[in-house]
């Protein structure tokens, strides 16, 4: 069997089952044996995530190499199969695209990606990190919804790729919402166990050594042991309300000696960062048509993007939802 075919998309016969934590699919009506090869891509057809094949037992039944990891599980569904190279590993599956001929020089002027740079602290929840792209001289302004995961920005989904654009836009993820409490109740401000209460939502959104600025609020009095407008870091969380600051990265706990004045005092997280990248566009950055992997640079190249061909076809068959980053 070859090590790769030129089937970016080609749907199969039947429906099938597949569990989230299961790697056997089941197929009713399916033909397994014919039409799918041991090292392809099988795909719910409403589905963006690569499952590869590890073994076929009938027409009817397949094993994956991992527990499938779409979204779209479920009974009776569309499926779909790519024959990208066999020898990569599903996360560099996720990162291959059939790019034909005419996709090559496509799409220079919409948003393709949208990635998180630095995560941030203290989000609470998607809606605290409202993400914000800037538009372009004229057409379409891009837009996105952040995921956030454990008070930090973890991924921004595009909602809206955009047209127009003549060079990168520039992103903004909205600063975590302030934690508030009222620092001049003792029973707040523990003095005896040098602890901050907060609510469950707030201490859930940080984690041990997250960065915080501590503020008096307006007409408050620093609670002393800390000055307002200054960075602090978590210590320890003692509790699901309670959390404990130190003054450096991984130093001690700050001693509280004495309540504040005030009821608006706060605890506010690092603002999350990210950076937009536009499509291949003209001149081509995809040097020839075929498999094509796409790799996002991290560090001092975050936000460049660069294409590798690693199988060059002349003909790709299908396509894989991949019109964001390639339209046609």
């Amino acid at each position: 069997m070859s090590l790769w075919g030129n089937a970016d998309k080609s749907t199969l016969t039947g429906t099938v089952t597949v569990a989230s934590n299961s790697a056997t699919v089941t197929g009713s009506g399916t033909a397994f044996t014919d039409e799918i090869g041991v090292g392809d891509l099988l795909m719910v057809t409403t589905d963006t995530t690569a499952n590869r094949v590890l073994s076929i037992t009938s027409d009817t039944e397949l094993t994956l190499t991992a527990n499938y990891a779409g979204a779209d599980a479920g009974a009776s569904k569309a499926v779909h199969k790519r024959e990208t190279p066999r020898n990569l590993t599903i996360s560099d599956s996720n990162a291959i695209f059939g790019v034909d001929e005419a996709e090559m020089t496509a799409g220079g002027d919409n948003v393709v990606s949208l990635a998180v740079n630095s995560g941030g602290t203290g989000y609470v929840d998607a809606d605290d990190a409202a993400v914000t792209v800037s538009a372009p001289g004229s057409g379409t302004t891009a837009t996105g919804t952040s995921v956030v995961t454990a008070g930090k920005v973890t991924s921004i989904t595009i909602t809206e790729d955009g047209a127009g654009y003549t060079s990168t836009p520039t992103v903004t993820i909205h600063g975590a919402t302030a934690s508030t409490f009222d620092a001049s109740d003792a029973a707040v401000a523990v003095l005896a166990s040098d602890t901050i209460v907060l609510t469950s939502a707030q201490v859930a959104a940080l984690a041990v050594d997250d960065a915080v600025t501590y503020a008096a609020g307006t007409g408050g009095t620093a609670i002393v042991g800390l000055t307002t407008a200054t960075v602090y870091y978590i210590h320890s969380k003692p509790s699901a309300t309670t959390i404990k600051l130190s003054a450096t990265l991984g130093g001690d706990a700050i001693d509280l000696t004495e309540v504040g004045v005030g009821t608006s005092h706060t605890l506010t997280g690092a603002t999350a960062t990210a950076s937009a990248t536009l499509g291949s566009g003209t001149p081509a950055t995809v040097t020839h048509s075929g498999w094509v992997k796409r790799t996002v640079g991290t560090g001092g190249r975050a936000g460049r993007v660069t294409y590798e061909t690693l199988v060059a076809m002349n003909t790709i068959t299908g396509d894989t939802a991949d019109d964001a980053e390639f339209p046609e």
